[in-house]
């Protein structure tokens, strides 16, 4: 696979009160591998205590094992439809994958509430949409 033309890929997610952490964690851990991991605990609309969890990666290697259990998912070819409403001006790429079906070992796009927000920043050399959409098209042709 050659080099995909990506800064980074940032996975977010969050523990409910009512959600083990093992559990979100090893959601996390399918739906976007890595090693790096940051946790912050927050509190919710009602005073309830979320914990954030937050992976980065920054690597070659990580954001192509990421970018390969995608592909092989399914999830890179359901995006292709939608590039355009998915990514935004800053040239980041935005999708969502369901964190209850990663805890089971599969990945993929999300339908509903309670997701694993996936934000991956394109090499775009420009500012014009135009050429995050040719980043981002340039990246799906890397994946098939």
């Amino acid at each position: 696979m050659a080099r995909l033309p990506i800064h980074w890929i940032e996975a977010r997610t969050h523990c409910h009160a009512t959600e083990e952490e093992e559990r979100v964690l090893a959601a996390l851990n399918t739906a976007c591998p890595g090693k790096t991991l940051s946790r912050e605990v927050v509190m919710g609309h009602f005073g309830n205590p979320l914990v954030v969890f937050r992976r980065r990666l920054a690597t070659a290697e990580e954001i192509r094992v990421a970018w390969s259990r995608w592909k092989g998912a399914g999830v890179l070819a359901a995006l292709e439809a939608t590039l355009e409403e998915r990514t935004d001006k800053e040239a980041v790429l935005h999708f969502r994958l369901d964190k209850q079906r990663a805890f089971l070992g599969t990945v993929v796009l999300a339908s509903g509430g309670d997701p694993i927000d996936i934000r991956v920043k394109l090499k775009a050399f420009s500012s014009r949409h135009e050429e995050t959409l040719e980043a981002a098209r340039a990246a799906l042709r890397e994946a098939t």
